[in-house]
């Protein structure tokens, strides 16, 4: 199968991928949940995340070499899916390490900068041009940050930092998938990214490495169940509908884990969160959506 014969049989199924990225959301933002109960246990972040990746490639390779033979492990663009998953590696080893340091919902709502770092790295790196209006709504976005952090009137953990350079190389990494759904089968997508992202966590973490005991053996499992998860439908939801379209649905993630956080870990929001948050996330939109205007009328 060609690279245009996959081209061609992409459909647009708006209300499939909706519940596709809405049920992604729920397992991410579990996923931060799975990573403080097992470092409060004394494993370490990148630990966690070898384990994570590795448990993920073990339950998505019998699932989709059962179901798509073994043909789905010859890539087409093994570069494309070298830098996917460098950059997803990058992003989340960097959340991960943040996870322990930083409120669960803290860390949710700065994460919604992705969009806004995917416009000012276009500009920086690609050349691209930005007008105006997008970057009004990144000047915006930006001070959304600045009302979650709240510079000046709490201390800004340096975690924060890690946190906002997991979502630039999160921006980037939307990028290559996007351009990757048109090329490969998203079941070689999610083969190769947890098995690369597997390898380039085990590189740190054996400078920190402990065995996990007990109970923490658990929450390994289960994020590697829940990262198998989310990214099944994370790349289905992008292979059924525009980006544009998927990105207000990703502001569930804040509702969830602020749940989540209050009944495990005792953790209430502040009131400046959501408010920043809602900023952010509005901004991002906005670029999201202009960018996908402005990608069709350079096809018209």
């Amino acid at each position: 199968m060609t690279t245009a014969t996959l081209s061609a049989k992409r459909e647009i199924r708006p209300v499939a991928a909706a519940l596709f990225m809405l049920a992604a959301c729920g397992c991410f933002a579990f996923n931060s949940v799975f990573v403080r109960l097992a470092a409060e246990q004394g494993t370490h972040p990148f630990v966690v995340a070898f384990f994570r990746n590795l448990f993920s490639f073990l339950i998505l390779l019998p699932m989709t070499v059962g179901r798509s033979g073994w043909g789905v492990l010859i890539p087409r663009r093994l570069d494309l899916l070298t830098l996917r998953g460098t950059l997803n590696g990058s992003s989340m080893l960097a959340w991960f390490y943040a996870v322990p340091l930083l409120p669960l919902a803290d860390l949710t709502a700065l994460g919604f900068t992705a969009p806004l770092w995917a416009t000012v790295l276009a500009a920086l790196l690609l050349g691209e041009a930005v007008g105006w209006r997008r970057w009004s709504a990144t000047l915006i976005g930006f001070a959304g940050v600045v009302v979650i952090v709240q510079p000046g009137f709490a201390d800004v953990h340096w975690a924060t930092g890690l946190v906002l350079f997991s979502s630039a190389m999160w921006a980037v990494t939307i990028i290559v998938v996007r351009r990757l759904t048109f090329i490969e089968r998203p079941e070689t997508i999610l083969l190769y990214q947890a098995l690369m992202m597997a390898g380039i966590a085990l590189v740190p973490s054996l400078f920190f490495w402990t065995t996990p005991t007990g109970e923490v053996w658990i929450w390994l499992v289960a994020l590697g169940v829940l990262a198998a998860t989310a990214h099944t439908f994370h790349v289905r939801a992008y292979s059924l509908q525009e980006v544009a379209a998927l990105q207000p649905l990703d502001f569930s993630r804040l509702p969830i884990i602020a749940v989540a956080a209050w009944a495990i870990f005792d953790e209430v929001p502040a009131p400046a969160v959501w408010i920043g948050a809602l900023i952010v996330f509005a901004a991002g939109t906005y670029i999201s959506h202009r960018e996908a205007r402005l990608a069709r009328r350079g096809r018209a």
